[in-house]
């Protein structure tokens, strides 16, 4: 009986699954930067849900439900990846929307910098994982740092002008930083921040 129910735990663990996606970690000070913007754009627009800080990042790969089991080939996949990359640098620039530009569904704030290398680290992660079953999206990749969803409407006050004008222009505080890494995250839904480091993967090519 006991050996039953030891059993039954380790089968139910491994069919377990996790909301997997990997993404480029951002600093402090560039969080701390984002933030700031976010607190502006916050007085002016009002979004359903706005972004924790900690939770700012730029997607990669979304991988979705992963089972616990396979997890460990997954992370073996991406080590290689990672030991085949060089670092980069990177920087924020301006504002952008998903959707319908009266009622944008994602208000996002832009990269610039190595463009290169981040579109190539891209692909050699979806060519890794697809090895494994996971599938590409079918839309172009485009590098993005989103800061809320769904947009409610403007702040009165600020209804007679566009999403884009009320928004702060120049970011006050660190704007640029070298990519030394990247993560795989796990969705902890319900949590704030929510978003959970599975492992680090540092760069080594040279």
């Amino acid at each position: 009986m006991n050996y039953r129910n030891h059993n039954d735990s380790h089968v139910n663990h491994h069919s377990q699954q996790e909301r997997l996606f990997t993404a480029i970690r951002l600093p402090d000070p560039i969080q701390e930067t984002l933030q700031m913007d976010a607190r502006l754009a916050q007085s002016k627009l009002d979004f359903r849900k706005w972004t924790h800080h900690k939770d700012y990042h730029i997607t990669l790969q979304f991988l979705g439900d992963t089972l616990v089991s396979n997890m460990g080939h997954l992370r073996k996949a991406l080590r290689e990846v990672s030991a085949e990359v060089q670092s980069f640098s990177l920087q924020i620039t301006d504002w952008g929307t998903f959707g319908l530009e009266q009622t944008p569904k994602v208000l996002w704030k832009g990269v610039s910098g190595e463009m290169d290398r981040l579109n190539l680290l891209q692909k050699r992660i979806v060519e890794a994982t697809s090895e494994l079953g996971y599938k590409a999206e079918l839309r172009p990749y485009r590098p993005h740092i989103t800061i809320a969803r769904k947009f409610l409407g403007a702040v009165p006050g600020n209804e007679n002008k566009g999403i884009i004008e009320v928004l702060p222009e120049h970011s006050t505080g660190t704007l640029s930083w070298n990519v030394e890494d990247f993560v795989l995250y796990v969705t902890r839904l319900g949590r704030s921040p929510m978003y959970e480091i599975v492992e680090t993967f540092s760069f080594s090519g040279k």
